[in-house]
This record gives structure tokens, sequence and C-alpha cells, in this order.
């Protein structure tokens, strides 16, 4: 039960195919007693094993995860690009001189576990055929940005003129614009099955008295029932923040916060999270508490600043562990809040 509700959690590569090489297997030769040379007659194929329940859980969890680095470290890492380089098909900083953005390696990482599984599995639904889609494409997208992040961190482009940046961009864009489409129907495909497993597990855990986790994944269900509103009034970044409909969003506002005071009160209740078996000594513990409580101040920040009409700031690198009242600060608090919350169920 517990290492199912990491799908509860969340909103939210290229496969390998195994073929043949075109060449019949030599059979084995032997000698029989006689000394008579014989041939074997080759062992049956075994039939491809299909996944276990268990791994069917781990690829679904990975899917998750993959969705969290989309919407959260990987479109951190284009926005942070795009906020130097034009976003066009030519190479055209905004401003003379330094640029960057962030790497994501370890979900490169998560995409070779889900590469192996979804290759293995016999029936493929209708999220594993949108993930097959988007696998080639996302590796491409993600190794270029990584190399772009390894690329500027050294200032490499003072010894090249940027002649490395721009062979970069040419990737960046053209696997940047593939993305869009198979992301989206992904993420969506994801998300369709997500809203369903989460509505089901939430009534499992009410119905057998799992009161800390039910309250765990309502309050993380309810904060991305606050970002897809924001998502659903059309403001898509910072840049648009001051046009969000707050009297809109107040109810979940509201709730979110009433619900975050009910889940901090159990994480300073040992005992009540022993007793449903999560690991206070995990790190992910602490840093799990952390995010909780700064999205809780994330988002009164918001608010805040769209009742005065405060402009948000420079934009710059968002932080699991400070606040500045922007949505792309509430967003990376509660993908903090999902990573953290499934790595503690898995610790």
């Amino acid at each position: 039960m517990k290492r199912k509700l990491a799908a509860a959690c969340a909103v939210m590569i290229a496969v390998t195919v195994m073929g043949c090489s075109g060449k019949t297997p030599a059979a084995s030769v032997d000698q029989n007693e006689s000394g008579e040379l014989v041939q074997e007659e080759e062992p049956e194929e075994e039939e491809p094993q299909d996944l276990t329940e268990e791994e069917e859980q781990e690829l679904y969890n990975l899917y998750i995860g993959l969705n969290n680095d989309m919407v959260g470290r990987l479109s951190s890492s284009l926005s942070k690009y795009f906020e130097y380089v034009d976003f066009q098909e030519e190479f055209t900083l905004l401003d003379d001189g330094d640029y960057f953005c962030y790497s994501l390696e370890s979900t490169l990482d998560d995409l070779d576990q889900a590469d192996e599984l979804v290759a293995r599995k016999q029936e493929k639904t209708e999220v594993d055929e949108a993930y097959i889609a988007l696998s080639p494409v996302i590796r491409e997208l993600i190794q270029a940005l990584n190399e772009v992040q390894a690329y500027t961190d050294e200032d490499s482009f003072l010894e090249d003129d940027y002649a490395k940046g721009k062979e970069l961009h040419a990737v960046v864009w053209k696997s940047c614009n593939e993305y869009e489409p198979l992301g989206t129907d992904f993420v969506e495909k994801l998300s369709t099955v997500a809203s369903a497993q989460r509505a089901d597990d939430l009534e499992q855990l009410k119905a057998e008295g799992y009161e800390v986790t039910y309250s765990l994944v309502s309050m993380i269900s309810t904060a991305q029932e606050i970002q897809t509103a924001i998502y659903e009034q059309g403001i898509e970044d910072d840049s648009m923040m001051l046009q969000l409909d707050i009297e809109a969003l107040r109810p979940l506002y509201d709730q979110y916060k009433e619900e975050v005071q009910t889940v901090l009160g159990y994480l300073a209740d040992e005992e009540a999270l022993s007793n449903e078996g999560y690991p206070t000594q995990s790190a992910y513990y602490m840093t799990f508490g952390d995010a909780v409580e700064n999205s809780e101040k994330e988002l009164d920040e918001i608010f805040r600043k769209v009742e005065e009409q405060e402009e948000p700031g420079g934009y710059g690198m968002v932080n699991v562990f400070t606040v500045d009242g922007s949505i792309a600060g509430f967003n990376n608090k509660v993908s903090a809040m999902i990573d953290d919350y499934n790595r503690m169920i898995s610790y």
C-alpha cells in the first residue's frame, strides 16, 4: 500500500527495441557416447516475461517522476536558457556575454530505468505509447541542455566565440519544438490516469484509517489543483503574475492553508508518523517539511503581491529553501514536496 501511494501524489529516452539481427543462431554440436557427431536441438526460446505488478508500479512512478521533472526542473532550465537566448532558430544572445541553464543529470538515470521496463511491457497503454513517442525527443533535449550547462559553467564560449553554443542551440531549438506537442500529450494522458488513481487511493486511505497519509496526499492534491487553476487562467509565467484572479483562487487557497497546518501538525508527531510507516530518520522527511512550509509562504506572497500590484522579482534562480513570492517558486516547492514524499515512502 505504501509504495503505491507515490502514484497518488503527482499530477502529475529512447526505448531500446531488442530486434533480430537477421542471422539464424548456429546450433550447438556435440558427440554422443559412440563418438558420432550429433546436433543438439536448440532449446525453445522462453516467452518474454511481462512486467510484474511491482514493476508496473515502478514504471508508473517513473512516469510520475518524469512529469514532475518536466513541469519543474526542465521547465525552469528552458526558461532560464531563453532569458538569455532569443526564442528563435538563429542563435542570438539578448545581452552580450554570459548565459546558462540548469542540468538534469538525474532525469537521464530515471529515463534509463523507464526504458528497460516499457520495452518489456507486452500490452501498452495510451500513456505508454505517448511516453515512447516522447522519449527520444526529451532525451535529446535534456542531453543538449546538460551540454549547455557544462559549456556555459566553464565559460568555454570565451574560447570559441560561441561556436559550440550555436551548435547546441540548433539541437535545443529543434528538440524543444518537437518536445512541446509530445510533452503535452504525455502529460495530459498521464494526468487523466493519475487523477483517477489518486481519487481511488484517497478513498481507500480514508476507509483504511490512514489519517496521516490521507492528509499529506490531500494537501499535495490541493497544491496541484492550485497549479492547474493558475494555468487555466492563462497565467503562463511570472511576467503575467499580476493578472492573476486571486479571488477565484481564494477557496483553494484557504483549503490549502488549512491542510498545510494539519500536515505540519502530523509532521511534528513522530508516533503518528511511525504508526503509518514513515521514516522520520530520513533526510527527505526534513526537506519535505521545509518544502511544505515554504510552499504556503510562496502562496501567501503571491497573493500579497497581486493584491498590492507589486511587480515580481527579476525571475532569478528559484530555490526550495527560499521564498520570493513567485509562481515559479510555488511550482518549485510543490515539485520538491512530491519528490521528497515519493523518496520518503521508498526509503
